[in-house]
């Protein structure tokens, strides 16, 4: 081996074996971040104190939604060091030869259109006189580090002072123009960032966690405050009874109206302790369609985006099982009635038998997902009818005793202590103790796997026992 490769491989060991062994709470701050919200602008400035040797690759935005030009949203980039760009990939490389900091600051400024249709209002960061709306994930830069190390590497955000309008960060909900807040890399890149003229934050306190509600409030749309703050307090003591304590300190749910969107009711995605909703005109908790798609997504506290969740390609659970657990609360908390729940049920198997792609194969179904609308409702379908077979085999094989509520906590009792995302032999294992351990392997195998269709007398018969 040439003795400058080695040396490089060497100071990477090294490097890694630092930051590994820092203490978090009293680790540097590897990644130092100041934001300055002006009208249709946000400036970004980054002094970012080297983690690797001689370069650091870093990543802006993700996939979701597949949208190839997202890479326009970050304009102005400038640098101390010399750095190249990978704009297909969005991926910024940033040479230097020592470990003072690199200074790089950017602009992020609005590119979504209506032709970008849905996704662009829910992925693209807007910005404009009044209103600024961006997933971490496309306003900060996020280095090609390997997961493991994403809590031990260290940023701090600081709000300058004097924003054109008032701001909201989900991963410090009462920050302040001029402070600066600490936090893990892990925590800042799977977070968003908010703020309006009209900006509403309303907190409230249950079983322990705050919950904020950040909504755009004016004179002309007052009550959906009303709205929201009945249906919170119905839904959130249903998801404690059934889940047992909530996890974590707090919580941020964030609601607006679209922008340039009139012919679709409402969207949502989660982000790391929260999620967010777009909505279009007066639509929002005043029809089933976005009651549904507000608890799917607060459901995304536990199932999917939270502690119970399967590794990889497993959407048919992380969002399949998240719609039936997030109707069978809905009917136990009385926001829908339990025929209602019942109904949706037999909709939904309606649905996935009418779906042109419902034999697709497990493997096969998110090579299409942001492809295809069947695709994109396939895993939805397929896993909810899935839970539909577990809650009526639990029932009947137990004669009443076991619900589908202890599956779910016995799934959630496995993720804590486990401590990361489950896998489908995790799935299987819990699962063995309610039903016979060689039907649900099979199960699994045939319904989920290789995609064949679940035969109708499989699943509850509308008449489950919602405790």
């Amino acid at each position: 081996m040439k003795l400058s490769a080695m040396r490089k491989m060497l100071l990477g060991l090294l490097f890694t074996l630092f930051i590994i062994t820092q203490p978090a709470a009293g680790a540097k701050v590897n990644l130092a971040y100041s934001l300055s919200i002006r009208p249709n602008i946000m400036h970004v400035s980054l002094d970012y104190f080297p983690v690797k040797p001689d370069s650091t690759t870093f990543q802006y935005g993700n996939s979701n939604g597949g949208m190839k030009d997202l890479f326009n949203s970050l304009a102005h980039l400038q640098s101390s060091v010399r750095f190249s760009i990978d704009s297909a990939n969005r991926k910024i490389t940033f040479y230097y030869h020592n470990k003072s900091p690199v200074k790089i600051t950017y602009d992020i400024i609005d590119t979504h259109k209506q032709a970008h249709k849905v996704v662009g209002e829910m992925f693209r960061p807007i910005v404009t006189s009044n209103y600024f709306f961006s997933l971490t994930p496309t306003l900060f830069l996020n280095p090609d580090v390997e997961t493991k190390l994403q809590d031990s590497i260290m940023m701090s955000v600081t709000l300058q002072p004097h924003p054109a309008f008032p701001m909201y960060f989900s991963f410090a909900p009462e920050m302040k123009p001029g402070e600066t807040v600490k936090l893990k890399l892990s925590e800042g890149i799977d977070a968003l960032v908010s703020g309006a003229s009209d900006l509403h934050i309303e907190k409230c306190v249950m079983a322990g966690i705050k919950n904020y509600l950040v909504l755009r409030i004016n004179e002309k749309n007052r009550y959906n405050l009303k709205r929201f703050m009945d249906y919170f307090d119905a839904y959130l003591p249903a998801m404690t009874n059934f889940w047992g304590n909530l996890n974590g300190t707090y919580y941020t749910l964030v609601a607006s109206p679209f922008l340039d969107i009139t012919y679709h009711n409402i969207s949502g995605t989660s982000f790391n302790g929260g999620f967010h909703v777009k909505f279009s005109g007066d639509t929002i908790l005043r029809n089933e369609e976005t009651v549904l798609t507000i608890s799917h997504e607060i459901m995304h506290r536990y199932i999917g985006s939270g502690c119970v969740s399967i590794d990889g390609e497993n959407e048919w659970f992380n969002e399949g099982f998240t719609d039936y657990t997030t109707w069978y609360l809905l009917a136990q908390s009385g926001i829908i009635t339990k025929e209602r729940f019942r109904e949706i049920v037999k909709e939904t198997y309606t649905k996935l038998s009418a779906n042109p792609v419902r034999t697709t194969p497990n493997e096969d179904i998110m090579k299409h997902f942001w492809e295809n609308h069947d695709y994109e409702k396939l895993p939805y379908q397929r896993g909810a009818m899935f839970a539909a077979y577990l809650d009526k085999r639990i029932v009947t094989q137990s004669n009443g005793s076991k619900t589908y509520r202890d599956f779910m906590r016995s799934l959630k009792a496995m993720a804590e202590q486990k401590k990361a995302k489950l896998s489908v032999d995790d799935f299987i294992a819990v699962a063995s103790k309610y039903i016979p351990k060689d039907e649900i392997e099979t199960a699994i195998r045939q319904y989920i796997m290789k995609g064949e269709m679940i035969p109708e007398k499989m699943i509850v018969k509308y008449s489950v026992s919602l405790n």
